[in-house]
């Protein structure tokens, strides 16, 4: 499985590519085979709109697991860590608009932010919110993501005023409504955070679940339970994963060899490193590198 590749800054929080002189940013991500297939666990200061524009989409904000199809959205709250893939389906894709909290500060004596954003930033039982098309507010939200996603395709003449408008339409009647929490449990926890920042920053170093519980002062028992039962996967599972992911870029831009791109990954042996691409990615590197030229 190939993750899509996220750009980040040394906390490994996402650095997103605001629109000039605008603290929003739009894109389209993709799922296919010609794309990635899923985008990793990472997290933002940014909050995040979505609307599904093809198939089903899986969040996964911490614990909590929200399904979303086509039509459907989701609001992903500030520092929530997240991962995203297609939900039985090849192929999926969303629109998707980052803006960051301050862009409603406005002038000193505002209390717009205080009113309405700081509520939400602070309600711990709202991690995400999806976004119904069967619920009247919500669908007209859902409107104005669309319109969204119009406008960003065609840019024309001042389509930034446009995209900032429309972020304070949808946020009109979306603070409000979820200010009063309808969330599931708080997944800001600095834990799974702490543990993500050491795992992405030491993998191609020896790394063992030793390692990882004392780094974050728990026992290799708890330090295992605690991320299984946040993320779905155990540490091994997602450490072999990452590492296997890193090796996709080397393999298809420079010419080490396999034993080179293997000790790079932080795997042990070319032969293991062999054996585990293989189970995740369907083929040998060997097979891959030939495929991508």
């Amino acid at each position: 499985m190939k993750s899509k590749i996220i750009s980040t800054d040394k906390s490994r929080q996402e650095i997103t590519r605001s629109i000039p002189g605008f603290p929003l940013t739009c894109y389209i991500s993709r799922f296919s085979n010609e794309t990635y297939d899923y985008i990793d666990w990472h997290w933002h200061v940014e909050f995040q709109l979505c609307i599904v524009t093809e198939g089903t989409v899986l969040w996964q904000i911490g614990p909590t697991q929200m399904i979303v199809a086509s039509g459907d959205g989701i609001f992903i709250n500030s520092q929530q860590v997240h991962r995203v893939q297609p939900y039985r389906c090849a192929n999926a894709s969303f629109f998707c608009a980052d803006f960051r909290p301050d862009l409603f500060n406005g002038t000193a004596d505002n209390t717009l932010s205080e009113d309405y954003v700081l509520p939400v930033l602070s309600n711990k039982s709202l991690p995400a919110k999806k976004i119904s098309s069967e619920e009247n507010i919500e669908s007209e939200l859902l409107d104005h993501l669309k319109a969204m996603s119009t406008i960003f395709d065609n840019k024309e003449t001042c389509y930034e005023y446009e995209l900032v408008g429309s972020i304070f339409l949808i946020c009109g009647k979306l603070f409000p409504l979820i200010s009063q929490g309808s969330g599931e449990i708080d997944t800001r926890d600095a834990r799974l955070k702490e543990i993500l920042v050491y795992i992405q920053s030491s993998y191609a170093s020896p790394l063992s679940l030793d390692d990882i519980a004392d780094h974050i002062g728990l026992s290799r028992g708890e330090c295992c339970r605690y991320f299984k039962s946040q993320t779905g996967q155990t540490l091994f599972e997602y450490l072999i994963q990452y590492r296997i992911n890193k090796s996709l870029a080397l393999l298809t831009t420079t010419d080490k060899t396999i034993a080179q791109i293997a000790q790079a990954a932080g795997f042990s042996s070319q032969s293991y490193y062999t054996e585990r691409f293989k189970a995740t990615i369907g083929m040998t590197p060997t097979e891959y590198r030939k495929r991508s030229l």
